[in-house]
C-alpha cells in the first residue's frame, strides 16, 4: 500500500472518530456534518475507483464504530469485535456507491446515509440503531425535524449538512445554496407544524432508586426494590402518575401471584397514584425470564402488563450462544429473556399509555405502534447500571428526545442509576436526575392525541424514497448524461 493510500485511509478513521464526538455525551453536534464533509472533500473525492470508495467508506466508518460501540465492551467484548465490522459494511456500502463527483452528489449523500441507517437499525439480530447520526442532533437545530420525518430525517440533514462543508471546503459557493435552503427550511418548516392535541394535564412523577453502575443482572433484585421504595416513601408531594425504572422488583414464577405485587397494589392505592413498575420474572423453569412492566391502578390494582418485545442481543440473549460459548465467558447471561408480542401499551385509569422498556426506546418503529394504538403519553423504565460510564445513559436520554419530537408525546424516562427525565414533546428535557443518585422528579405534564407526519409516515417510505435516489445517482444512464455534459 502506498504512502498516500496509508495517509488517506489513516484521515479516513481520524475523521469517523471525530463524527462520533457528536453523540451523547460529548454532545459536539456540528462534528456530525463536518466530519462527514471533511471526508467528503479530502477521502472520498480522490478515489475514483468503486473499489477505492468502498476502502475510505469503510475506514471512516470503522474509525467511527470502534469509539461509537466502545460502550459494547462492558457487556461482551467478542460482541464489540463482531458488530464493529458488521455495522462499518452497512454504512459503507451505500456510500461506495455514488460516484466521487457529480451535481447529483447532494441528494446522493443524504440518500445513502438514510439507506445505511435504515438497514442497520433492522439487521443484524433485530438491528442496532444506537451510536446512530440523529442522536448526535438532539442539541442542535435539526432536532425538530424529526417531527416531519422520523430520526432518518435528521440522519438526511446531516448529510445534506456534510455536502455543504464539503462544497464550502472546495470553494463551491455556487453549488451551497440549495442544500443551504433544506438545512434552514426544514426546521423552520418543523416549528410551524401544528402540535398534537392536549386532552388532560396530569402530574406525572419519575422515580430513580439509585445505586453504583457497572453493576450487572446479579444485583440482588431485593435491594434494588426496597431502594425503589424508600426513595418513593420519602417523597412527601403526591402525583396522579407515577414511573419506576426497569427490574425495580422480581417475581419467582407468575407476577400476578406475588407479594411483591401485592405491595405495589397497597402503594398505589396508598398514594392514589397509577403506578408504572418493571418486574424482573422468572418463568417457571427457572432458567429463562421475562421483562414485563406493568400498570397499577389505585382503585382496582393490576391493569395491564406489557412483556418487552425487543430483546437485547448479548444482553438479555446470546445469539447463536453454542457457537459464542466457547470464546466468551457468557455467566453474566445465565438466563434467556422470553421476548413479548404486540405494541407496548398500557390501560389504565388515565387513559392509554405507551411503554417501551429500555433498550427498545431506540427503536422509532416500537414507540409509534404504542402511540398509534393510543398511547396519550410514553412511558420507559430502562436500566443503564451495567455500564459504568454515562456514554448509554446519555444516548437513551437523547433517544427519549427524539421520540418525544416525532411522537409528539410527553416522555417519561425512568432509570435506576442513569439519567432519569421528563421530556416535552418538543424534545426539551425539563427536569432530569444525576447519575446514581436516589431522587424522584415530578412535573405538570399533557396527555395527549393527534398524530404527527412522522407518526403516519413511519421510517419506510424516506427509506425507500433514499434507495431509489440512490439507485439513480448510481444509474448508468445518469453516469452516462453526467460524462455528456462534461
Amino acid at each position: 500500500m502506498s504512502r498516500s493510500r496509508l495517509l488517506r485511509d489513516g484521515l479516513a478513521v481520524a475523521l469517523g472518530a471525530l463524527t462520533m464526538l457528536s453523540l451523547p455525551p460529548w454532545a459536539l453536534w456540528p462534528l456530525g456534518p463536518v466530519g462527514l464533509g471533511l471526508w467528503l472533500r479530502f477521502c472520498n473525492r480522490s478515489a475514483e475507483r468503486w473499489r477505492d470508495r468502498l476502502e475510505v467508506a469503510a475506514a471512516f466508518w470503522l474509525g467511527a464504530y470502534l469509539l461509537g460501540l466502545f460502550w459494547m465492551t462492558e457487556l461482551t467484548v467478542p460482541g464489540w469485535i463482531a458488530a464493529v465490522p458488521v455495522e462499518t459494511l452497512i454504512m459503507a456500502l451505500p456510500l461506495s456507491l455514488l460516484p466521487a463527483g457529480g451535481r447529483w452528489r447532494a441528494l446522493g449523500v443524504p440518500a445513502a446515509l438514510v439507506l445505511g441507517e435504515a438497514v442497520r437499525w433492522q439487521v443484524p439480530f433485530g438491528g442496532v440503531p444506537m451510536s446512530n447520526l440523529a442522536l448526535g442532533q438532539v442539541s442542535g437545530p435539526w432536532l425538530g425535524a424529526a417531527v416531519l420525518a422520523g430520526p432518518l430525517g435528521v440522519v438526511a440533514l446531516v448529510g445534506v449538512g456534510a455536502v455543504i462543508v464539503e462544497r464550502i471546503c472546495a470553494r463551491e459557493w455556487c453549488a451551497v445554496s440549495w442544500p443551504a435552503v433544506v438545512a434552514v427550511g426544514v426546521p423552520i418548516a418543523a416549528l410551524a407544524w401544528p402540535a398534537t392535541t392536549v386532552d388532560a394535564n396530569v402530574t406525572a412523577a419519575v422515580v430513580q432508586a439509585g445505586g453504583e453502575l457497572g453493576t450487572h443482572v446479579d444485583t440482588p433484585q431485593r435491594s434494588v426494590r426496597l431502594r425503589h421504595l424508600d426513595t418513593t416513601n420519602a417523597w412527601p408531594r403526591s402525583a396522579d402518575l407515577m414511573v419506576w425504572s426497569e427490574s425495580s422488583t422480581s417475581s419467582d414464577g407468575p407476577l400476578e401471584a406475588s407479594d411483591n405485587l401485592a405491595e405495589l397494589e397497597a402503594l398505589a392505592a396508598w398514594r392514589e397514584t397509577v403506578l408504572i413498575a418493571n418486574f424482573y420474572e422468572r418463568a417457571v423453569d427457572a432458567e429463562r425470564f421475562r421483562n414485563a412492566t406493568v400498570a397499577i391502578d389505585p382503585d382496582t390494582g393490576l391493569s395491564d402488563r406489557y412483556d418487552k418485545a425487543h430483546l437485547v442481543p448479548f444482553g438479555e440473549y446470546v445469539p447463536l450462544r453454542s457457537v459464542v460459548e466457547p470464546f466468551a465467558d457468557l455467566s453474566l447471561i445465565s438466563r434467556e429473556a422470553i421476548a413479548g408480542d404486540g405494541p407496548g401499551l398500557l390501560s389504565t385509569s388515565l387513559g392509554d399509555i405507551a411503554v417501551v422498556t429500555s433498550y427498545e426506546v431506540y427503536f422509532s418503529d416500537l414507540v409509534r405502534d404504542g402511540v398509534r394504538a393510543g398511547g396519550r403519553i410514553v412511558a420507559n423504565p430502562t436500566l443503564a447500571s451495567s455500564y459504568s460510564t454515562s456514554v448509554v445513559p446519555s444516548q437513551s436520554l437523547a433517544s427519549a428526545r427524539l421520540r418525544a419530537v416525532e411522537t409528539g408525546r410527553w416522555v417519561l424516562q425512568a432509570s435506576t442509576t442513569g439519567y432519569s427525565a421528563i421530556v416535552s414533546p418538543g424534545g426539551s428535557v425539563t427536569h432530569r436526575s444525576e447519575l446514581r443518585e436516589a431522587v424522584v422528579l415530578a412535573g405538570e405534564v399533557e396527555l395527549r392525541s393527534g398524530k404527527t407526519p412522522a407518526l403516519v409516515l413511519g421510517s419506510w417510505p424516506l427509506a425507500l424514497f433514499a434507495a431509489v435516489v440512490l439507485a439513480w445517482c448510481v444509474s448508468p444512464v445518469r453516469r452516462r448524461r453526467n460524462r455528456a455534459a462534461r
